[in-house]
């Protein structure tokens, strides 16, 4: 069956169209297409005049789920029956045989909730006074429907939902958000509710039976609104205060007709849909909810293996900044952050359980005059972490932490602890997935050794001359670009016999502030003075420690503008391009006074192949969508995100590790995973 569902990108339209594509044929209509578009369904743009109309005149259904809530005030009902008269005009009768409108129970409203208790389809609707835009709307809309598809020839089926609820759905977790900050409920009235899977699936069954020429309440469960308030605030740790009846009969007057149903107690009558479509679904009020995710405190092999087993949805979580630049996950949380401590060193091998952080691994190997072959700038990063996100400093030996790993313990899917030597082509699919736990983690250590950091001011002319390859010059280089102020600040870094009386010894540097901040701060620090000289890691790895780190996190985290950082890289056989096409688009992404772009560049000597890193922190989230967008008609598909960092939602795996079995830097494409 061929089927164009208009509103694909809703909350509702994005589980109809999983649902549909399952054993159909889709055409998926957005206003604004997706980044990562379902694979399963053809993608049009609701402005593609020719798109649109081929979709909607081919089908055999046409589903319209879709509502413009940009448009607002007196515009809503003009701009949304707009939509709705561009669909009819462009159904081609002898193909179509059902137009599917999505109504919604708020058309009730319109009812005495005294003489009609039990709100059902038959019902006779008319408009009243006080009724706001949206209920409106429905009501002329599902008179609209039918006329034009009785004047058509073709069948019509209006859908009522009651409350939708489901994953990231307004009356689920959007409730439990809301009882975290006001955790007030009403008691004494009926809410019906169904979960939007169920919602699919009774629509799906409707069709497939052709049911045609029907007003159809999409409902499942009755619930009191006590229990629903109750059960929130109890997922939101909040304690609940539920109004008493005087005051509710107050907030009823005030409740628009939206939310008819928390004015007065009435039901809506669920029998017609069972009867119907023949979906029986048996959930109670907890499963309409997603279940609060679990915090676990790892402090045993055990506990890692009991939440494996327990067939929930989970993820691990280390010691980094992935959860300072993302949202929060929903799955359970494997902390490993105490899941810690030196297991053991043999020869250059040193050992160590997955939530140690490279700290506290660098004060293991100091004494022994040992060290890691590549560290980045901050160095609270978990050992874990490192076999799944590329956390590299700026190497010309490897491109990240991961290359010095040799071994690793791991608990797989079905919760048993592995053992595994390197193995490139393996450790792939293991990368590919977050379906393990790594507990242990082997790396390859080598004997300390000086280096000494050359800091220079360039005007920002000379970047490309780095990104041609002139970085391979050195062993480590870290380039600050500030694009408003047309200069850049280089470290090049190499290593040296020892150091002389006028060169400085390591400190943390601030790269991050506006240029001119950044001249100061060096003046002050430097003192005249061009090298800072140290051991290997008081270079390369600078900050042993963040002051006030927890503070610094719930800022990126809490701010009003989420504030993000993200690390781009590419091949440097394509860096000239992506570089040339940042610098043709940078007025246009309106970078701040005194923002920076920082570049480093790591290299895989036992592949010749070279890789460049621009990273970004910034408000405004789409510069960073920018910056992949350059990557990808730069490189096509040759492009990664630091997975450790923010990482946009619709990137895929393949992104987000640079694969090793086929020789770094091949086209993720053709990967044998």
């Amino acid at each position: 069956m061929k089927i164009c569902l208009m509103g694909a990108g809703g909350g509702i339209g994005r589980q109809l169209l999983a649902s549909f594509a399952a054993n159909h044929a889709v055409s998926a209509v957005y206003r604004t297409l997706p980044q990562r578009p379902s694979a399963q369904a053809t993608s049009i743009r609701f402005d593609d005049a020719d798109g649109l109309a081929a979709a909607v005149s081919e089908a055999e259904v046409v589903v319209h789920a879709a509502l413009n809530t940009k448009a607002k005030g007196k515009d809503f009902l003009p701009a949304n029956r707009a939509v709705t008269e561009r669909l009819l005009s462009l159904v081609d009768a002898s193909t179509c045989r059902l137009f599917v409108y999505f109504s919604s129970q708020v058309v009730y409203s319109a009812l005495d909730p005294v003489e009609h208790p039990l709100q059902g389809e038959n019902a006779e609707l008319k408009d009243r006074p006080g009724l706001d835009a949206y209920t409106r709307l429905k009501l002329v809309e599902e008179q609209r429907i039918i006329a034009a598809c009785r004047e058509k020839g073709i069948g019509y089926l209006i859908v009522r939902p009651t409350v939708v609820m489901g994953p990231n759905m307004q009356w689920s977790s959007g409730i439990v958000a809301a009882m975290r900050i006001a955790p007030v409920g009403l008691k004494a009235r009926t809410i019906n509710l169904i979960h939007v899977q169920d919602l699919s699936a009774q629509l799906l069954a409707l069709i497939e039976r052709g049911v045609s020429d029907e007003i159809v309440n999409l409902a499942d469960l009755d619930v009191q609104s006590d229990d629903y308030f109750r059960h929130a605030a109890a997922l939101a740790k909040r304690p609940i205060l539920l109004a008493p009846n005087w005051l509710a009969g107050l907030l009823g007057k005030a409740i628009p007709s939206t939310l008819w149903f928390l004015s007065h107690d009435v039901r809506v009558d669920t029998q017609k849909v069972r009867r119907l479509s023949g979906v029986v679904t048996r959930r109670q009020l907890a499963d309409f909810f997603e279940p609060p995710a679990r915090i676990v405190d790892v402090r045993s092999l055990d506990m890692v293996q009991d939440v494996v087993r327990s067939g929930r949805p989970y993820h691990a979580i280390g010691l980094g900044y992935f959860l300072w630049f993302n949202d929060r996950l929903g799955s359970d949380q494997l902390v490993m952050e105490h899941y810690a401590g030196i297991v053991g060193m043999d020869g250059d091998a040193l050992t160590v359980k997955s939530g140690t952080t490279l700290r506290v691994i660098l004060d293991y190997l100091g004494p022994k005059a040992m060290t890691l072959g590549t560290l980045p700038e901050f160095i609270d990063i978990s050992a874990g972490a490192c076999f799944f996100a590329e956390v590299h400093g700026s190497s010309a030996d490897c491109i990240s932490i991961y290359d010095l790993i040799t071994a690793i313990r791991y608990v797989d899917r079905d919760g048993n602890e592995q053992r595994s030597e390197r193995d490139d082509a393996a450790w792939d699919r293991l990368r590919e997935g977050n379906g393990i736990v790594v507990t242990e983690v082997t790396f390859r250590c080598q004997p300390n050794y000086r280096l000494a950091n050359v800091i220079e001011w360039h005007p920002d002319s000379d970047l490309e001359r780095y990104v041609e390859g002139g970085y391979r010059a050195n062993l480590s280089t870290t380039v600050h670009w500030y694009p408003r102020s047309r200069e850049m600040m280089v470290y090049n870094v190499n290593p040296v016999a020892d150091g002389g009386r006028k060169d400085r010894t390591p400190f943390a540097p601030m790269r991050g502030s506006p240029a001119a901040i950044q001249k100061l701060l060096l003046v002050l620090r430097l003192r005249g003075r061009l090298r800072i000289v140290g051991w290997s890691e008081q270079v390369l790895a600078p900050w042993t420690g963040m002051p006030a780190k927890r503070l610094v996190g719930k800022f990126f985290r809490d701010t009003r503008r989420r504030v993000r950082n993200m690390e781009l890289c590419v091949p440097d056989d394509c860096a000239v391009s992506f570089i040339a096409r940042l610098r043709e688009k940078l007025p246009e992404m309106g970078l701040t006074p005194g923002q920076g772009v920082g570049v480093r560049f790591t290299r895989q000597p036992s592949t010749g192949k070279g890789y460049v890193w621009v990273e970004m922190t910034s408000r405004n989230v789409e510069q960073m969508h920018a910056l992949i967008g350059m990557a990808e008609a730069s490189c096509g598909g040759r492009f990664w995100l630091h997975r450790g960092k923010y990482v946009p939602s619709w990137i895929g795996v393949e992104h987000l590790f640079i694969p090793r079995s086929v020789g770094a830097g091949a086209d993720p494409q053709t990967v044998a995973l």
